[in-house]
Protein backbone atom coordinates (compact mmCIF):
# COMPACT_ATOMS: atom_id res chain seq x y z
CA UNK A 1 0.00 0.00 0.00
CA UNK A 2 1.26 3.50 -0.85
CA UNK A 3 1.96 5.47 2.32
CA UNK A 4 0.67 9.03 2.31
CA UNK A 5 3.29 11.45 3.62
CA UNK A 6 2.03 14.15 5.92
CA UNK A 7 4.08 15.64 8.73
CA UNK A 8 1.56 18.33 9.64
CA UNK A 9 -2.05 19.35 9.24
CA UNK A 10 -2.68 20.94 5.84
CA UNK A 11 -5.69 23.27 5.71
CA UNK A 12 -5.77 25.98 3.09
CA UNK A 13 -8.09 28.93 3.70
CA UNK A 14 -10.36 29.48 0.66
CA UNK A 15 -10.07 32.96 -0.83
CA UNK A 16 -12.38 34.81 -3.19
CA UNK A 17 -10.79 37.19 -5.69
CA UNK A 18 -13.28 39.11 -7.83
CA UNK A 19 -10.90 41.17 -9.97
CA UNK A 20 -7.49 40.52 -11.47
CA UNK A 21 -4.36 42.26 -10.22
CA UNK A 22 -4.33 44.31 -13.40
CA UNK A 23 -7.91 45.46 -12.87
CA UNK A 24 -7.19 46.45 -9.27
CA UNK A 25 -4.21 48.50 -10.41
CA UNK A 26 -6.37 50.13 -13.11
CA UNK A 27 -8.94 51.18 -10.48
CA UNK A 28 -6.15 52.56 -8.30
CA UNK A 29 -4.71 54.65 -11.14
CA UNK A 30 -8.18 55.94 -12.07
CA UNK A 31 -8.71 56.96 -8.42
CA UNK A 32 -5.42 58.87 -8.44
CA UNK A 33 -6.53 60.65 -11.62
CA UNK A 34 -9.77 61.74 -9.94
CA UNK A 35 -7.89 63.14 -6.94
CA UNK A 36 -5.33 64.95 -9.11
CA UNK A 37 -7.67 66.24 -11.84
CA UNK A 38 -11.07 66.71 -10.17
CA UNK A 39 -9.99 66.89 -6.55
CA UNK A 40 -12.18 67.01 -3.45
CA UNK A 41 -13.95 69.64 -1.38
CA UNK A 42 -12.60 70.00 2.17
CA UNK A 43 -14.47 72.10 4.73
CA UNK A 44 -12.07 71.69 7.69
CA UNK A 45 -9.59 74.60 8.10
CA UNK A 46 -6.75 72.60 9.67
CA UNK A 47 -7.05 69.84 7.06
CA UNK A 48 -6.97 72.44 4.29
CA UNK A 49 -3.76 73.94 5.67
CA UNK A 50 -2.15 70.51 6.09
CA UNK A 51 -2.98 69.64 2.48
CA UNK A 52 -1.66 72.95 1.17
CA UNK A 53 1.58 72.63 3.15
CA UNK A 54 2.05 69.08 1.81
CA UNK A 55 2.01 70.24 -1.82
CA UNK A 56 -1.65 70.01 -2.84
CA UNK A 57 -3.24 72.62 -5.10
CA UNK A 58 -5.80 74.40 -2.91
CA UNK A 59 -8.34 76.83 -4.34
CA UNK A 60 -10.59 77.95 -1.49
CA UNK A 61 -12.14 74.60 -0.40
CA UNK A 62 -11.26 72.66 -3.57
CA UNK A 63 -8.17 70.48 -3.16
CA UNK A 64 -6.32 68.59 -5.86
CA UNK A 65 -4.06 65.91 -4.41
CA UNK A 66 -0.97 64.77 -6.34
CA UNK A 67 -0.54 61.03 -6.82
CA UNK A 68 2.91 60.96 -5.20
CA UNK A 69 1.41 62.28 -1.96
CA UNK A 70 -1.31 59.62 -2.00
CA UNK A 71 1.29 56.89 -2.48
CA UNK A 72 3.40 58.29 0.35
CA UNK A 73 0.45 58.41 2.76
CA UNK A 74 -0.63 54.87 1.87
CA UNK A 75 2.82 53.70 2.96
CA UNK A 76 2.47 55.59 6.26
CA UNK A 77 -0.92 54.10 7.14
CA UNK A 78 -0.71 51.05 9.46
CA UNK A 79 -1.35 47.65 7.89
CA UNK A 80 -2.43 46.24 11.26
CA UNK A 81 -4.75 47.81 13.82
CA UNK A 82 -5.55 45.93 17.02
CA UNK A 83 -8.83 46.61 18.83
CA UNK A 84 -9.39 45.52 22.42
CA UNK A 85 -12.51 44.68 24.39
CA UNK A 86 -13.87 46.63 27.35
CA UNK A 87 -11.46 44.84 29.69
CA UNK A 88 -8.39 45.83 27.67
CA UNK A 89 -7.84 42.42 26.09
CA UNK A 90 -6.64 42.74 22.49
CA UNK A 91 -9.18 40.62 20.63
CA UNK A 92 -9.48 42.03 17.08
CA UNK A 93 -6.22 42.30 15.11
CA UNK A 94 -7.38 43.93 11.87
CA UNK A 95 -5.04 42.65 9.21
CA UNK A 96 -5.17 40.77 5.94
CA UNK A 97 -7.80 38.00 5.77
CA UNK A 98 -8.95 38.26 9.40
CA UNK A 99 -12.72 38.68 9.35
CA UNK A 100 -14.89 40.04 12.17
CA UNK A 101 -18.66 40.48 12.17
CA UNK A 102 -20.95 42.96 13.92
CA UNK A 103 -24.14 44.94 13.52
CA UNK A 104 -24.61 48.43 12.21
CA UNK A 105 -25.90 51.47 14.11
CA UNK A 106 -28.79 53.88 14.35
CA UNK A 107 -31.82 51.94 13.12
CA UNK A 108 -34.90 54.17 13.53
CA UNK A 109 -37.32 51.24 13.87
CA UNK A 110 -37.40 47.97 15.81
CA UNK A 111 -39.68 44.93 15.57
CA UNK A 112 -40.83 44.48 19.16
CA UNK A 113 -39.72 41.10 20.51
CA UNK A 114 -42.97 40.50 22.40
CA UNK A 115 -45.66 42.02 20.17
CA UNK A 116 -44.02 41.66 16.73
CA UNK A 117 -45.03 45.24 15.94
CA UNK A 118 -42.70 47.67 14.18
CA UNK A 119 -42.17 50.78 16.32
CA UNK A 120 -39.68 53.57 16.99
CA UNK A 121 -36.40 52.39 18.50
CA UNK A 122 -35.44 53.32 22.06
CA UNK A 123 -32.40 53.13 24.32
CA UNK A 124 -33.77 49.87 25.71
CA UNK A 125 -33.50 48.37 22.22
CA UNK A 126 -29.79 49.26 22.16
CA UNK A 127 -29.37 47.56 25.54
CA UNK A 128 -31.20 44.39 24.48
CA UNK A 129 -29.37 44.14 21.15
CA UNK A 130 -26.01 44.40 22.93
CA UNK A 131 -27.00 41.72 25.42
CA UNK A 132 -27.93 39.40 22.55
CA UNK A 133 -24.66 40.14 20.75
CA UNK A 134 -22.69 39.74 23.96
CA UNK A 135 -24.09 36.20 24.22
CA UNK A 136 -23.86 35.09 20.58
CA UNK A 137 -20.31 33.94 19.72
CA UNK A 138 -20.17 35.02 16.08
CA UNK A 139 -20.67 38.72 16.80
CA UNK A 140 -17.15 40.04 17.34
CA UNK A 141 -17.99 43.73 17.80
CA UNK A 142 -21.10 45.80 18.37
CA UNK A 143 -22.67 48.94 17.01
CA UNK A 144 -25.79 50.42 18.57
CA UNK A 145 -28.23 48.69 16.16
CA UNK A 146 -30.94 51.16 17.30
CA UNK A 147 -31.41 54.89 17.90
CA UNK A 148 -32.12 55.99 21.46
CA UNK A 149 -35.02 58.11 20.22
CA UNK A 150 -36.55 58.33 23.70
CA UNK A 151 -33.53 60.33 24.94
CA UNK A 152 -32.52 63.91 24.26
CA UNK A 153 -31.64 64.25 20.59
CA UNK A 154 -28.65 66.42 21.56
CA UNK A 155 -26.91 63.50 23.29
CA UNK A 156 -28.70 60.38 22.02
CA UNK A 157 -25.39 59.09 20.64
CA UNK A 158 -23.87 59.31 24.14
CA UNK A 159 -26.79 57.37 25.59
CA UNK A 160 -26.22 54.72 22.94
CA UNK A 161 -22.57 54.42 23.92
CA UNK A 162 -23.49 54.12 27.60
CA UNK A 163 -25.96 51.36 26.73
CA UNK A 164 -23.32 49.51 24.70
CA UNK A 165 -20.61 49.80 27.36
CA UNK A 166 -23.02 48.60 30.05
CA UNK A 167 -24.30 45.56 28.15
CA UNK A 168 -21.29 43.96 26.49
CA UNK A 169 -17.54 43.66 26.91
CA UNK A 170 -17.03 43.32 23.13
CA UNK A 171 -15.32 46.05 21.04
CA UNK A 172 -17.56 48.97 20.12
CA UNK A 173 -17.90 51.05 16.96
CA UNK A 174 -19.67 54.36 17.49
CA UNK A 175 -21.17 57.21 15.53
CA UNK A 176 -21.16 60.77 16.88
CA UNK A 177 -23.38 63.77 16.15
CA UNK A 178 -20.48 66.22 16.05
CA UNK A 179 -17.02 66.96 17.45
CA UNK A 180 -18.37 67.98 20.87
CA UNK A 181 -20.15 64.64 21.30
CA UNK A 182 -17.16 62.76 19.91
CA UNK A 183 -14.93 64.27 22.56
CA UNK A 184 -17.50 63.35 25.20
CA UNK A 185 -17.46 59.77 23.94
CA UNK A 186 -13.68 59.78 24.15
CA UNK A 187 -13.94 60.94 27.77
CA UNK A 188 -16.32 58.07 28.42
CA UNK A 189 -13.86 55.63 26.85
CA UNK A 190 -10.98 57.03 28.94
CA UNK A 191 -13.06 56.50 32.08
CA UNK A 192 -13.76 52.87 31.18
CA UNK A 193 -10.19 52.13 30.06
CA UNK A 194 -8.66 53.59 33.20
CA UNK A 195 -6.85 56.52 31.63
CA UNK A 196 -5.92 58.08 28.29
CA UNK A 197 -2.72 56.11 27.92
CA UNK A 198 -4.51 52.84 28.68
CA UNK A 199 -7.04 53.67 25.98
CA UNK A 200 -4.24 54.52 23.57
CA UNK A 201 -2.50 51.19 24.24
CA UNK A 202 -5.66 49.08 24.00
CA UNK A 203 -8.48 51.00 22.32
CA UNK A 204 -11.87 49.28 22.66
CA UNK A 205 -13.61 52.09 20.79
CA UNK A 206 -13.62 52.77 17.03
CA UNK A 207 -15.27 55.76 15.35
CA UNK A 208 -17.36 55.46 12.20
CA UNK A 209 -17.20 58.72 10.18
CA UNK A 210 -17.60 59.42 6.50
CA UNK A 211 -17.30 61.97 3.70
CA UNK A 212 -20.39 63.04 1.77
CA UNK A 213 -20.44 61.69 -1.76
CA UNK A 214 -19.54 62.89 -4.24
CA UNK A 215 -16.12 64.07 -3.05
CA UNK A 216 -17.06 66.31 -0.08
CA UNK A 217 -15.18 66.05 3.22
CA UNK A 218 -17.11 67.88 5.90
CA UNK A 219 -15.86 69.89 8.85
CA UNK A 220 -17.61 67.59 11.34
CA UNK A 221 -16.46 64.37 9.68
CA UNK A 222 -12.80 65.41 9.72
CA UNK A 223 -12.97 67.02 13.18
CA UNK A 224 -14.31 63.82 14.72
CA UNK A 225 -11.57 61.82 13.01
CA UNK A 226 -8.79 64.17 14.15
CA UNK A 227 -10.11 64.10 17.74
CA UNK A 228 -9.88 60.32 17.82
CA UNK A 229 -6.28 60.31 16.64
CA UNK A 230 -5.35 62.41 19.68
CA UNK A 231 -6.40 59.43 21.81
CA UNK A 232 -5.03 56.68 19.57
CA UNK A 233 -8.57 55.59 18.74
CA UNK A 234 -8.97 53.99 15.28
CA UNK A 235 -11.28 55.62 12.75
CA UNK A 236 -13.38 54.04 10.05
CA UNK A 237 -13.47 56.79 7.41
CA UNK A 238 -15.46 55.41 4.54
CA UNK A 239 -17.95 56.75 2.01
CA UNK A 240 -21.54 55.54 1.89
CA UNK A 241 -22.94 55.95 -1.60
CA UNK A 242 -25.88 55.29 -3.91
CA UNK A 243 -24.73 54.14 -7.34
CA UNK A 244 -26.57 56.13 -9.98
CA UNK A 245 -27.31 58.95 -7.52
CA UNK A 246 -24.14 59.99 -5.70
CA UNK A 247 -21.70 58.01 -7.89
CA UNK A 248 -21.70 56.85 -11.50
CA UNK A 249 -24.18 54.01 -12.05
CA UNK A 250 -21.51 51.64 -13.31
CA UNK A 251 -19.95 49.37 -10.72
CA UNK A 252 -16.42 50.33 -11.78
CA UNK A 253 -17.24 54.04 -11.67
CA UNK A 254 -18.80 53.65 -8.23
CA UNK A 255 -15.66 52.00 -6.91
CA UNK A 256 -13.33 54.59 -8.45
CA UNK A 257 -15.17 57.49 -6.83
CA UNK A 258 -15.47 55.72 -3.46
CA UNK A 259 -11.82 54.77 -3.52
CA UNK A 260 -10.81 58.34 -4.33
CA UNK A 261 -12.82 59.56 -1.33
CA UNK A 262 -11.28 56.93 0.94
CA UNK A 263 -7.75 57.71 -0.22
CA UNK A 264 -8.31 61.43 0.42
CA UNK A 265 -9.20 60.40 3.98
CA UNK A 266 -5.97 58.42 4.24
CA UNK A 267 -3.98 61.45 3.11
CA UNK A 268 -5.60 63.80 5.64
CA UNK A 269 -5.19 61.24 8.42
CA UNK A 270 -1.48 60.73 7.79
CA UNK A 271 -0.81 64.46 7.38
CA UNK A 272 -2.45 64.99 10.77
CA UNK A 273 -0.47 62.20 12.41
CA UNK A 274 1.93 59.72 10.81
CA UNK A 275 0.72 56.20 11.37
CA UNK A 276 -2.80 57.36 12.30
CA UNK A 277 -5.01 54.23 12.59
CA UNK A 278 -7.42 54.63 9.68
CA UNK A 279 -9.71 51.98 8.20
CA UNK A 280 -11.06 52.29 4.65
CA UNK A 281 -13.80 50.67 2.59
CA UNK A 282 -17.36 51.88 2.38
CA UNK A 283 -21.00 51.25 1.67
CA UNK A 284 -21.24 50.61 -2.07
CA UNK A 285 -24.97 50.16 -2.64
CA UNK A 286 -26.87 50.90 -5.84
CA UNK A 287 -30.17 52.79 -5.89
CA UNK A 288 -33.30 51.09 -7.19
CA UNK A 289 -34.29 53.34 -10.10
CA UNK A 290 -37.98 52.47 -9.63
CA UNK A 291 -38.33 53.24 -5.93
CA UNK A 292 -35.06 55.06 -4.93
CA UNK A 293 -34.50 52.30 -2.35
CA UNK A 294 -30.96 51.57 -1.16
CA UNK A 295 -30.26 48.01 -2.36
CA UNK A 296 -28.36 46.52 0.56
CA UNK A 297 -28.94 42.89 -0.31
CA UNK A 298 -28.41 43.06 -4.06
CA UNK A 299 -25.76 41.11 -5.99
CA UNK A 300 -24.27 44.37 -7.28
CA UNK A 301 -23.58 45.48 -3.72
CA UNK A 302 -21.74 42.27 -2.90
CA UNK A 303 -19.73 42.51 -6.12
CA UNK A 304 -18.69 46.06 -5.22
CA UNK A 305 -17.61 44.99 -1.74
CA UNK A 306 -15.51 42.20 -3.16
CA UNK A 307 -13.46 44.67 -5.18
CA UNK A 308 -13.32 47.27 -2.38
CA UNK A 309 -11.88 44.58 -0.13
CA UNK A 310 -9.28 43.65 -2.72
CA UNK A 311 -8.30 47.32 -2.99
CA UNK A 312 -7.74 47.59 0.76
CA UNK A 313 -5.60 44.45 0.63
CA UNK A 314 -3.70 45.95 -2.32
CA UNK A 315 -2.92 48.99 -0.13
CA UNK A 316 -2.31 46.94 3.00
CA UNK A 317 -4.86 49.00 4.98
CA UNK A 318 -7.62 47.38 7.10
CA UNK A 319 -11.09 47.66 5.62
CA UNK A 320 -14.70 48.16 6.68
CA UNK A 321 -17.53 46.66 4.68
CA UNK A 322 -20.98 45.21 5.21
CA UNK A 323 -22.95 41.98 4.92
CA UNK A 324 -26.01 40.40 6.47
CA UNK A 325 -28.06 43.50 5.69
CA UNK A 326 -31.16 42.90 3.61
CA UNK A 327 -33.98 44.67 1.82
CA UNK A 328 -36.61 42.24 3.07
CA UNK A 329 -38.87 43.72 5.75
CA UNK A 330 -39.03 40.50 7.78
CA UNK A 331 -36.68 37.53 8.44
CA UNK A 332 -38.03 35.43 5.56
CA UNK A 333 -36.55 33.42 2.69
CA UNK A 334 -35.46 36.60 0.90
CA UNK A 335 -33.71 37.83 4.04
CA UNK A 336 -31.96 34.48 4.44
CA UNK A 337 -30.70 34.50 0.87
CA UNK A 338 -29.52 38.13 0.95
CA UNK A 339 -27.87 37.86 4.36
CA UNK A 340 -26.33 34.43 3.87
CA UNK A 341 -24.81 35.22 0.48
CA UNK A 342 -23.26 38.47 1.67
CA UNK A 343 -21.87 36.97 4.87
CA UNK A 344 -20.28 34.07 3.03
CA UNK A 345 -18.72 36.38 0.45
CA UNK A 346 -17.31 38.66 3.16
CA UNK A 347 -15.73 35.66 4.90
CA UNK A 348 -14.20 34.30 1.70
CA UNK A 349 -12.96 37.77 0.66
CA UNK A 350 -11.08 38.13 3.93
CA UNK A 351 -12.81 41.42 4.75
CA UNK A 352 -11.87 42.83 8.17
CA UNK A 353 -14.73 44.68 9.86
CA UNK A 354 -18.05 43.46 8.44
CA UNK A 355 -20.92 45.50 9.84
CA UNK A 356 -24.69 45.88 9.38
CA UNK A 357 -25.39 42.22 10.12
CA UNK A 358 -29.07 41.93 11.06
CA UNK A 359 -30.39 44.99 9.21
CA UNK A 360 -33.89 44.64 7.76
CA UNK A 361 -35.77 46.88 5.32
CA UNK A 362 -32.68 48.32 3.69
CA UNK A 363 -31.19 49.56 6.96
CA UNK A 364 -34.30 50.96 8.63
CA UNK A 365 -35.49 48.19 10.96
CA UNK A 366 -33.92 45.92 13.57
CA UNK A 367 -35.06 42.53 14.86
CA UNK A 368 -33.49 40.52 17.69
CA UNK A 369 -34.67 37.21 16.17
CA UNK A 370 -32.95 38.15 12.92
CA UNK A 371 -29.75 38.79 14.89
CA UNK A 372 -29.90 35.26 16.30
CA UNK A 373 -30.66 33.83 12.86
CA UNK A 374 -27.65 35.59 11.37
CA UNK A 375 -25.46 34.04 14.06
CA UNK A 376 -25.97 30.68 12.33
CA UNK A 377 -25.27 32.23 8.92
CA UNK A 378 -21.95 33.59 10.22
CA UNK A 379 -21.14 30.28 11.89
CA UNK A 380 -21.62 28.42 8.60
CA UNK A 381 -19.56 30.99 6.68
CA UNK A 382 -16.72 30.71 9.16
CA UNK A 383 -16.86 26.93 8.96
CA UNK A 384 -16.55 27.09 5.16
CA UNK A 385 -13.91 29.80 5.39
CA UNK A 386 -11.77 27.51 7.51
CA UNK A 387 -11.17 25.30 4.49
CA UNK A 388 -10.91 21.53 4.25
CA UNK A 389 -8.35 19.70 6.35
CA UNK A 390 -6.35 17.35 4.14
CA UNK A 391 -3.80 15.08 5.78
CA UNK A 392 -3.18 11.40 6.41
CA UNK A 393 -5.86 11.21 9.10
CA UNK A 394 -8.63 12.86 7.07
CA UNK A 395 -7.80 11.16 3.76
CA UNK A 396 -8.64 7.97 5.67
CA UNK A 397 -7.08 5.50 3.23
CA UNK A 398 -6.42 2.96 6.00
CA UNK A 399 -10.01 3.29 7.22
CA UNK A 400 -11.37 2.72 3.72
CA UNK A 401 -9.24 -0.40 3.48
CA UNK A 402 -10.43 -1.68 6.89
CA UNK A 403 -14.13 -1.22 6.10
CA UNK A 404 -13.79 -2.58 2.57
CA UNK A 405 -16.45 -3.01 -0.13
CA UNK A 406 -20.00 -3.32 1.18
CA UNK A 407 -19.17 -2.25 4.77
CA UNK A 408 -20.26 0.85 6.65
CA UNK A 409 -18.53 3.56 8.62
CA UNK A 410 -21.16 4.32 11.25
CA UNK A 411 -19.61 2.15 13.97
CA UNK A 412 -15.98 2.86 13.07
CA UNK A 413 -13.96 4.80 15.64
CA UNK A 414 -12.74 7.15 12.89
CA UNK A 415 -16.31 8.41 12.44
CA UNK A 416 -16.78 8.92 16.17
CA UNK A 417 -13.50 10.81 16.43
CA UNK A 418 -14.17 13.20 13.55
CA UNK A 419 -17.88 13.70 12.87
CA UNK A 420 -18.23 16.73 15.17
CA UNK A 421 -15.52 18.58 13.29
CA UNK A 422 -16.37 17.32 9.80
CA UNK A 423 -20.15 17.91 9.89
CA UNK A 424 -21.33 21.43 10.69
CA UNK A 425 -24.21 21.59 13.14
CA UNK A 426 -26.53 24.64 13.12
CA UNK A 427 -28.21 25.91 16.26
CA UNK A 428 -31.60 26.87 14.80
CA UNK A 429 -32.11 25.19 11.43
CA UNK A 430 -34.50 22.29 10.98
CA UNK A 431 -32.92 19.02 9.80
CA UNK A 432 -35.56 16.57 11.09
CA UNK A 433 -37.85 14.20 9.24
CA UNK A 434 -41.30 15.67 8.59
CA UNK A 435 -42.98 13.60 11.33
CA UNK A 436 -40.39 14.59 13.93
CA UNK A 437 -40.67 18.22 12.88
CA UNK A 438 -44.45 18.09 13.38
CA UNK A 439 -44.09 16.41 16.77
CA UNK A 440 -41.74 19.20 17.86
CA UNK A 441 -44.27 21.89 16.99
CA UNK A 442 -43.67 22.47 13.25
CA UNK A 443 -41.37 25.37 14.09
CA UNK A 444 -39.63 27.38 11.39
CA UNK A 445 -36.17 28.88 11.68
CA UNK A 446 -37.90 32.20 12.39
CA UNK A 447 -39.77 30.59 15.31
CA UNK A 448 -36.56 29.08 16.67
CA UNK A 449 -34.74 32.40 16.32
CA UNK A 450 -37.45 34.28 18.21
CA UNK A 451 -37.36 31.70 21.02
CA UNK A 452 -33.58 31.99 21.32
CA UNK A 453 -33.74 35.79 21.37
CA UNK A 454 -36.31 35.72 24.18
CA UNK A 455 -34.24 33.19 26.11
CA UNK A 456 -31.09 35.34 25.86
CA UNK A 457 -32.93 38.48 26.94
CA UNK A 458 -34.47 36.64 29.89
CA UNK A 459 -31.39 34.80 31.14
CA UNK A 460 -28.12 36.35 29.92
CA UNK A 461 -26.42 38.88 32.19
CA UNK A 462 -23.37 40.59 30.66
CA UNK A 463 -20.28 41.14 32.78
CA UNK A 464 -21.30 44.02 35.05
CA UNK A 465 -19.79 47.48 34.80
CA UNK A 466 -18.36 49.07 37.93
CA UNK A 467 -21.01 51.33 39.47
CA UNK A 468 -18.57 54.24 39.78
CA UNK A 469 -17.85 54.04 36.07
CA UNK A 470 -21.57 53.86 35.26
CA UNK A 471 -22.14 56.97 37.38
CA UNK A 472 -19.24 58.72 35.66
CA UNK A 473 -20.61 57.93 32.21
CA UNK A 474 -23.96 59.47 33.09
CA UNK A 475 -22.24 62.56 34.50
CA UNK A 476 -20.38 63.06 31.19
CA UNK A 477 -23.67 62.73 29.29
CA UNK A 478 -25.40 65.27 31.54
CA UNK A 479 -22.48 67.72 31.31
CA UNK A 480 -22.44 67.50 27.49
CA UNK A 481 -26.18 68.10 27.30
CA UNK A 482 -25.81 71.23 29.44
CA UNK A 483 -23.13 72.56 27.09
CA UNK A 484 -25.36 72.06 24.07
Amino acid sequence: MRKIRSNSIEQSTPQLRWASEGQIEEIHLASLEVLERTGVKVDHPEALQLLKDAGCIVNEHRVRIPSWLVDECIRLAPSKIVVANRNGKRVMPLEKNRTYFGTGSDLPFTVDLETGERRRSTKKDVELACRVMDYLPNYDFVMSYAIASDQSAKVSDLHQLEAMISNTIKPIIVTAHDEINMRAQLEMAVLVAGGKEELRKNPFLVLYSEPISPLVHTNDGIAKMFACFEYGVPVVYTPGVLSGATTPVTKAGTIVLMNAEALAGVVMAQLKQKGAPIIIGGGATPMDMRSTTTLYGSPETMMNYAIMTQLSQFYGIPNFTEAGCVNSSVPDAQAGMEAGTGILMAQLMGANLVHDVGYLEGGKTGSLPFLTMCNDFMDAARYMGGGTRIDEETLAVDVIDEVGPGGNYLAHTHTYEHFRQEIWTPKQFNRSFWETWEEQGSKTVADNSAELAKEIVATHTPEPLDEKIRTGLNEIIAATERVK
